[in-house]
């Protein structure tokens, strides 16, 4: 009998979008530097030593900081990165679902490559409930939250139904490649969803808050003959129909 187990990294492709991205930044920072800094240098030493004139040269070069330091925080300061905020939150998804393998009871791959697009899927689960692919949204802004007006799934003042509809896309094509049904989830970290139990069905896909998730999949009715070989066999047939995102 073949043994559950986990595979991948997860928020891999994330993470090297997130350091692209970082050093695009970065290099656009440095060509501004070479503008701004120069002139930023020459007022802070005119005040500087303006102030040191009038008192000691300890104010003054205080004085010179002072005028020097914030135009420096401003120039390297990092923007949100949400290449990042994704990579966090497919990484405390992957945490989360820990248990479920080290208890031999599911099948997980992480971050893995739909054939013939530039999609990933987060998290392929593969349990005695069934085949789930699992989409993460670090939705953790605290001037947003969910709602759901007129059967819509709102996220602040963003509409979040052609987000659903790409899950159930992806969904869509898990189940292709491996053929099997693939039931599509949305993991919720930060906001919380507006329904009992932290859980709602909207346009085919399950929305539940991430710290529920593990829950929800022990709930489930276990489907026929989804044993620990098939899940092992599923998991082995996704890691050659459904490479590594890159």
């Amino acid at each position: 009998m073949a043994t559950a187990g986990y595979r991948g990294g997860a928020g891999a492709s994330a993470r090297r979008m997130a350091d692209v991205a970082r050093a695009a930044e970065r290099a656009a920072q440095h060509r501004r530097a070479k503008v701004v800094l120069p002139p930023l240098t020459a007022a802070a030493t005119v005040v500087g030593w303006a102030v040191a004139t009038v008192g000691t040269w300890q104010l003054g070069l205080v004085a010179g900081l002072g005028v020097a330091g914030p135009g420096v925080w401003r120039l390297y300061r990092r923007s949100r990165n949400s290449w990042a905020v994704g990579a966090a939150g497919e990484v405390r998804t992957a945490r989360l679902l820990a248990p479920l393998v080290r208890g031999g009871h599911a099948v997980i791959l992480h971050d893995r490559a739909v054939p013939g697009s530039r999609a990933n899927l987060d998290h392929l689960v593969f349990t005695a409930t069934g085949a789930f692919y699992i989409d993460t949204k670090n939705w953790t802004s605290n001037k947003s939250r969910l709602t759901v007006r007129g059967g819509i799934l709102w996220y602040g003042r963003y509409d979040q139904s052609r987000a659903l509809q790409t899950v159930g896309w992806e969904a869509d094509q898990a189940a292709r490649a491996l053929g099997v049904p693939v039931r599509p989830v949305v993991a919720v970290h930060g906001a919380k969803v507006p329904a009992p139990h932290g859980r709602l069905e909207l346009q085919g896909v399950t929305v539940v808050e991430a710290k529920r998730l593990r829950g929800l999949l022990r709930s489930l009715p276990p489907q026929p003959g989804w044993d620990t070989a098939r899940m092992a066999s599923l998991g082995q047939l996704a890691e050659r129909t459904l490479p590594p995102a890159s």
